[in-house]
């Protein structure tokens, strides 16, 4: 990761503007804190102040915070070296691509799950988890390993909200419900099952998206699994 040129007060104003108080606010003391976030927002200014610009309301601004989030995340892991939206802005591909270690590489997908009202701290509903996953799905590239990122408020875990959704959708797949599956955006089970191997592991984000709790759910069906080293790295970076 190069270092940063740009003085501070400069990039924010680029990234931000004034219209904007609640995402330079978050955003903004993640590049005091994070030289190398600082460096890849420089990188990618031009994207992220697109996006900036774009937002409609303060659920868009949570949105692309929890994005930048993921990204500070995962830039402060050394061993990670991170792509933003390399296969194109506005294309359904992943928003980052990612090497570890040199030579495995694999992509990353965000997803923040809103809540139903403002005030909702609850656990998320099943309903927005399945509609989640299963339009994310359609946005992994095969013959790689690919991670999705659910960000969630209060403190619920992969193990206690994913992984009932996730078995939920496999057996209903196994039932052959193709209505369900059309209603999807799938050609039927068969393709939800062709896309949901894509999936290697999602990452559970609750709570602070700066500082979240976070929980790792892996799915036996992937074609490419994750590899334990790196599963230790997405949930507890150095």
């Amino acid at each position: 990761m190069p270092r940063p040129t740009i003085p501070l007060e400069e990039l924010s104003a680029y990234l931000f503007g004034a219209d904007d108080p609640l995402l330079a606010a978050e955003v903004g003391r993640w590049l005091v804190v994070s030289p190398r976030f600082r460096a890849f927002a420089e990188t990618y200014r031009d994207k992220i102040r697109k996006k900036a610009r774009g937002l409609r309301d303060d659920e868009g601004w949570r949105d692309l915070a929890l994005e930048l989030a993921v990204a500070l995340r995962l830039v402060e892991e050394r061993r990670f070296a991170l792509e933003y939206e390399s296969y194109g802005v506005g294309r359904r591909g992943p928003d980052f691509r990612v090497t570890f270690r040199g030579n495995v590489r694999f992509n990353v997908e965000v997803r923040r799950l809103r809540p139903l009202a403002p005030t909702a701290a609850a656990p998320a509903d099943p309903g927005r988890l399945i509609r989640a996953v299963c339009d994310k799905l359609g946005q992994l590239p095969p013959a790689m390993i690919n991670v999705l990122v659910l960000g969630a408020d209060g403190s619920s875990s992969a193990a206690d909200t994913l992984a009932p959704v996730t078995r939920w959708l496999q057996e209903r797949a196994a039932q052959k419900d193709e209505t369900l599956f059309l209603q999807r955006g799938f050609a039927g089970a068969r393709d939800f099952l062709r896309h949901y191997r894509r999936l290697s592991a999602a990452l559970w984000l609750a709570g602070d998206p700066g500082a979240p709790l976070a929980s790792l759910w892996h799915n036996p069906q992937a074609r490419h699994p994750l590899p334990a080293d790196l599963a230790r790295a997405l949930v507890m970076p150095s």
